[in-house]
């Protein structure tokens, strides 16, 4: 479940932070302070957080779109 300090922790990365991983499916920590693990495909993502023992369960992935990615965004995330 995203919570507030989820929100608030992940909104600290600044997009300079976050451009490394355009095109790419990010684990965050479940407050979102951290980048537990990072991959191209969410199969990918899964292994290498079970190969680091974390619990896909317990983090929150989001896909990040790369600048030749043509995204639509919904009304709530163009505000």
């Amino acid at each position: 479940m995203v919570t507030q300090q989820y929100r608030q922790n992940r909104a600290r990365f600044s997009h300079a932070d976050l451009a490394k991983y355009q095109g790419m499916w990010i684990a965050f920590s479940s407050d979102g302070s951290r980048i537990v693990a990072s991959a191209e495909t969410v199969d990918a993502l899964e292994d290498q957080l079970a190969a680091c023992g974390q619990n896909a369960q317990q983090v929150v992935l989001e896909w990040l779109a790369g600048p030749d990615d043509d995204i639509m965004l919904g009304a709530g995330e163009s505000m």
